[in-house]
């Protein structure tokens, strides 16, 4: 406090009713002496607008006359030392404020229209003439009433309230179990200055209250935030206005506030909302999205299934254009187009095709079984028990070489029954009918069907190397014992892949046999010819030779 500074700088004259301001009493113009002789003889008798105990004129060492509470006073916020000059400064006014003619009709008006509240306890209405006193402090509210089991306080406040005159009135009431209720009577809700913003942040509510002046009963006039989602699931906030009756005010036990519309609970409850509603925006759009991109599939499928169609129709020799579309959808792609050709559904289609086809059908047909895209179950049974593969030989409209290795392509699992089924055909000749069996069973032992085509390119090589595995002579119209025929067959005419040869024939015990059987040396002087000149060796066949003998490549 600055040695200068008045604390008290208002004053109540109890005698005259009227308002006394030090700064204008205390002015040397107008003899502060004057004022102090004046209380001595009796003629002024001061009390505090604020605590309403006495007040004495008081002298400093610097001739700073100034008011001040007589010695043992009960508390005042005004002597406690706590506020600084610009907030004593703004509880003067408020107290002067207290006196004037509109606080004094309002204050009036409240206590009047109480009266006519049910539940309000007619005897327990006091206006601006009741303290409550509570441990060493004292407030005098503007109105006091007791409504059902509450106490309730209206402080009415025509001017600026500083926030330390906000708080010290709103703690005391709390802690003392009483409800504050601001009665702000000149306000802009959409041009807040300190003292809106001081109120409304006071509390989660942000209500504002007024008496409603137009209504014969006791009502406020309450404006607070109304919070809402809009169609597009924004969260707003406009200021509502409505007047409320004392039934319609809603009671916060835990911080005495009162408040018609829980601004606080209903936003957070509204942020939940659009949480939710946002998820379920998202699921939506996700949806619209999965359709149309379903829609999107559909179509695309139709019109491939349609070109299938017509380029069958048109008996085309190729299909490049379908396997290059279907290659490039992705797996929801597939997984509709597959749908759509619906080919699980039915019993064995493939045979169907394969029985209903004639020459111009094959590139139809190695569509259907060499795109992977395709789902299809290749071995899959007629109703007859019949396979695929044997639906192929018993077409004599179609040539057999290129569905037969289309079907191995597609993952066919070459059966006991197609072999015993395959050896009984007639109209191929015995020796050739021993060959192609072989290379039907090597494509059968594959994983990887990528190499179906390998097996039938390297079938003269593949022959002398199944010939060693079984340590005879296979698939060659010769005697199975003419095992060195086989070893002089393999390095003239396949020489340019003998290291593979010669693995295999080590490998799997024939060549000690050859050179055992080789009484004429007809082998051996190949061999030292083959040496000799050693050609340059192939190994285009190493991903097939690993895949068929993998006992062979691992164990080198």
């Amino acid at each position: 406090m600055g040695k200068f500074e008045r604390s008290i700088k208002v004053a109540f004259d109890k005698l005259t009713g009227e308002i006394i301001k030090a700064d204008e009493i205390f002015d040397k113009k107008n003899d502060p002496f004057k004022s102090r002789t004046k209380y001595h003889r009796k003629e002024l008798q001061l009390s505090c607008l604020e605590c309403n105990q006495e007040l004495i004129i008081s002298d400093s060492k610097y001739n700073r006359l100034h008011f001040k509470h007589k010695s043992g006073h009960e508390y005042c916020i005004l002597s406690d030392g706590r506020l600084s000059p610009h907030e004593q400064e703004s509880f003067n006014r408020i107290l002067i404020a207290k006196e004037s003619p509109r606080h004094k009709e309002l204050k009036n008006k409240i206590g009047n229209l109480l009266e006519k509240v049910d539940g309000i306890d007619k005897n327990s209405i006091t206006i601006d003439n009741k303290f409550i006193i509570r441990d060493n402090e004292k407030r005098k509210p503007d109105v006091y009433c007791r409504y059902k089991d509450k106490e309730i306080v209206f402080e009415i406040q025509l001017s600026n309230l500083s926030l330390g005159y906000i708080l010290s009135r709103y703690e005391f009431y709390k802690k003392n179990n009483i409800f504050l209720v601001w009665i702000l009577d000149n306000f802009d809700i959409h041009n807040q200055g300190t003292l809106e913003r001081d109120i409304k942040y006071l509390t989660k509510y942000e209500n504002f209250f007024k008496l409603d002046e137009t209504s014969n009963s006791f009502k406020l006039e309450c404006e607070y935030k109304y919070s809402f989602l809009t169609n597009d699931n924004k969260l707003l906030s406009k200021w509502q206005k409505r007047s409320v009756s004392l039934d319609e005010i809603k009671f916060d036990n835990q911080d005495y506030q009162i408040y018609f519309y829980n601004f606080g609970d209903i936003k957070n409850q509204l942020v939940s909302k659009q949480k939710r509603k946002e998820e379920e925006i998202k699921k939506a759009e996700i949806k619209r999205k999965q359709e149309a991109k379903r829609r999107d599939a559909e179509l695309k499928s139709r019109r491939i299934i349609e070109k299938i169609k017509e380029l069958r129709k048109r008996r085309a020799i190729k299909f490049n254009e379908i396997s290059k579309e279907l290659f490039s959808f992705d797996d929801f792609d597939i997984k509709v187009f597959n749908s759509i050709l619906n080919l699980k559904s039915k019993k064995a289609p493939l045979i169907k095709w394969i029985d209903n086809s004639e020459q111009y059908d094959i590139p139809f047909l190695d569509l259907i079984l060499t795109t992977p895209e395709i789902e299809l179950n290749v071995n899959e049974k007629d109703e007859n028990g019949r396979t695929a593969f044997q639906a192929i030989f018993e077409n004599n409209k179609i040539h057999k070489f290129w569905p037969i290795k289309s079907l191995f392509k597609a993952n066919y699992l070459f059966t006991e029954k197609d072999k015993d089924f395959y050896l009984k055909l007639e109209n191929i000749e015995k020796n050739k009918k021993k060959k192609k069996l072989l290379l039907y069973e090597i494509c059968n032992r594959l994983n990887d069907r990528d190499l179906v085509d390998n097996v039938f390119d390297f079938a003269e090589l593949l022959y002398i190397i199944e010939s060693a595995k079984h340590n005879k002579v296979i698939a060659y119209n010769r005697n199975p014992d003419d095992i060195v025929w086989l070893a002089n067959n393999a390095i003239q005419f396949h020489n340019e892949y003998w290291e593979y040869i010669e693995l295999s024939f080590k490998n799997f015990g024939l060549w000690n046999k050859i050179e055992q059987l080789d009484s004429k040396g007809s082998f051996e002087k190949k061999l030292k010819e083959f040496y000799s000149k050693m050609p340059e060796q192939k190994y285009d066949f190493d991903r097939l030779f690993i895949e068929l003998y993998p006992e062979i490549y691992y164990e080198r």
